[in-house]
């Protein structure tokens, strides 16, 4: 059997380099976007990603790099210090990644799902990392043909990100609807807004994260049995929807579809800065943890934000009531609208109001449907889209 652990550094040492917490900025950024990459004939994924980095300036090599998959590449920000920053980095990347693409014969599209290509046949990255969780995981980690988008959000000392972390599981299915953008797999329609998501869940430690009500303590412990047993060399391979990021003092939320529309992109990023800003002041203000929700019920709103996006209702914690998932958005926003001000970041914020009158997943579904039931209609839309900002 091979063990996570083998290619890397040694158990102890990973003990060691995992012992901490990063330093960062309170509520600086970083955005994470996974792309397709397209046939131009046919709008199937093609495996291209060495030949775009091959003739990529190497100064942009940190930032444009691999994934499981070679038929997808994904771009990271530098740590930006606010929304604005963040939006200007996202729209050099993807013109970036879109001309290179171009120069190797591919088109580039965001989604969570590609509408078109099945999981079977695709090329696996030829890295350690990605062959030995393909060793280990098998035909789950050959299926896992999916994009995310993942945003850091730094927070200046471990308690008050554990403090977060626990405060944002049960908010977690409400982004999820929010960014629903992936109603196809293989190349059918699922009757799911997201099925990224459902086809996540089969890795192991994902999806849903457990409560650690021991704080930074309870996490480091985790953390350091994982890697002396060899189970979870180390944080990375917790593929939870949300983690706290040790190395770089941050917390990753990592449950969003990938977003079609540039635009969605940075308002999700400001939402989450709004998010984590909110529940860090209320640790500053010494504010006790507000009661956990029951894992079980906030798994239910999860599974109705997979099924429904936007459209569906979910339990509101506070009242035991089923209310419509955008009146819930809404006040969230309302209750953010403060902070996003103070951040600086109310253009972007405010555009989540926009995304609440349609899902990306909707404008799949509408395109494939005037398409004449097209799969290739919805992949030229999502290249459109994708480069229109």
């Amino acid at each position: 059997m091979v063990t996570l652990a083998s290619t890397h550094e040694s158990t102890s040492q990973l003990a060691r380099r995992i012992r901490g917490y990063g330093t960062s900025s309170a509520y600086s950024l970083g955005v994470e976007e996974e792309f397709q990459l397209l046939d131009p004939e046919t709008y199937e994924l093609t495996p291209k990603i060495d030949a775009l980095l091959a003739g990529l300036d190497p100064k942009h090599h940190g930032q444009v790099k691999h994934e499981l998959m070679q038929g997808v590449v994904e771009t990271s920000t530098v740590v930006c210090e606010h929304i604005g920053q963040a939006h200007e980095d996202l729209a050099r990347l993807r013109t970036l990644v879109i001309h290179r693409a171009r120069e190797v014969g591919a088109l580039v599209a965001s989604a969570g799902t590609t509408p078109v290509s099945r999981w079977e046949g695709q090329q696996v990255t030829n890295q350690p990392r990605y062959q030995e969780i393909v060793a280990r995981l098998q035909y789950v980690a050959r299926r896992e043909l999916i994009f995310g988008l993942h945003v850091h959000v730094g927070v200046d000392s471990a308690d008050k990100c554990i403090y977060v972390f626990n405060a944002l599981r049960e908010e977690l299915p409400l982004l999820l609807a929010l960014s629903s953008n992936s109603p196809f797999w293989q190349g059918k329609p699922t009757g799911l807004q997201s099925s990224r998501i459902k086809v996540f869940d089969a890795f192991p430690r994902s999806g849903m994260p457990p409560e650690l009500a021991g704080g930074w303590d309870e996490y480091q412990q985790l953390l350091d049995r994982g890697a002396s047993t060899g189970l979870v060399p180390d944080h990375t391979y917790l593929w939870w929807d949300v983690r706290p990021h040790p190395d770089f003092g941050t917390i990753e939320v990592r449950i969003c579809d990938a977003q079609t529309r540039l635009a969605d992109t940075t308002a999700i990023a400001a939402l989450i800065q709004a998010l984590v800003a909110w529940h860090g002041d209320r640790f500053d203000a010494g504010i006790a943890p507000t009661p956990a929700a029951p894992s079980t019920f906030i798994e239910e709103n999860r599974w109705n934000a997979a099924r429904y996006g936007i459209d569906g209702e979910m339990l509101d914690f506070a009242t035991d009531q089923m209310v419509p998932t955008r009146q819930l958005l809404a006040r969230m926003l309302d209750r953010l609208e403060a902070v996003s001000t103070r951040l600086g970041s109310r253009e972007h914020f405010d555009a989540v109001g926009g995304m609440l009158a349609r899902s990306g997943a909707s404008r799949q579904l509408a395109a494939w449907a005037a398409g004449g039931e097209s799969t290739s209609a919805v992949g030229a839309q999502l290249v459109r889209d994708t480069a229109t900002y």
